[in-house]
């Protein structure tokens, strides 16, 4: 009878470790395809930016209207964006606002800061101006 207690504890055990394994990796695969679209979209707000946009501009529906496929990945997300000293630095946050999931440095060549790994982060810019200053040149 212990064995079969044992057996099935163990089995049970596995079975936990799988599907959580797999909701984390569904998980990241998700924040990795918003991340590359975080990017994307980033790149294209700090060109508006180069190009003589105003940093008080809506650059968010300034990149949209030229390509709608840059905003449609997010879904019902909510995105942010700061502008300091010309460069742009954009924060996806949960539908909600509530909480954190990505913020970027646009022209960076990775996301600068994954809040979702770090769990409940609040939706606010964290970079400090000193490192999106030196950021872009």
């Amino acid at each position: 009878m212990r064995k079969l207690f044992f057996v099935t504890f163990v089995i049970a055990l596995l079975s936990a470790c799988t599907i959580s394994s797999g909701a984390d990796t569904t998980r990241t695969a998700e924040m990795n395809r918003l991340e590359i679209a975080l990017r994307r979209l980033g790149a294209t707000v700090q060109s508006l930016l180069w190009s003589g946009a105003q940093p008080d501009a809506d650059l968010l529906a300034m990149a949209c209207a030229n390509d709608r496929t840059l905003c449609s990945p997010f879904g019902n997300n909510r995105l942010h964006i700061k502008v300091v000293e010309g460069n742009a630095v954009l924060l996806l946050c949960t539908p909600d606002d509530r909480r954190a999931l990505v913020e970027d440095i646009a022209c960076t060549p990775t996301p600068d800061y994954k809040a979702w790994t770090d769990g409940n982060q609040p939706c606010e810019f964290t970079l400090p101006e000193q490192t999106i200053h030196g950021a872009c040149r």
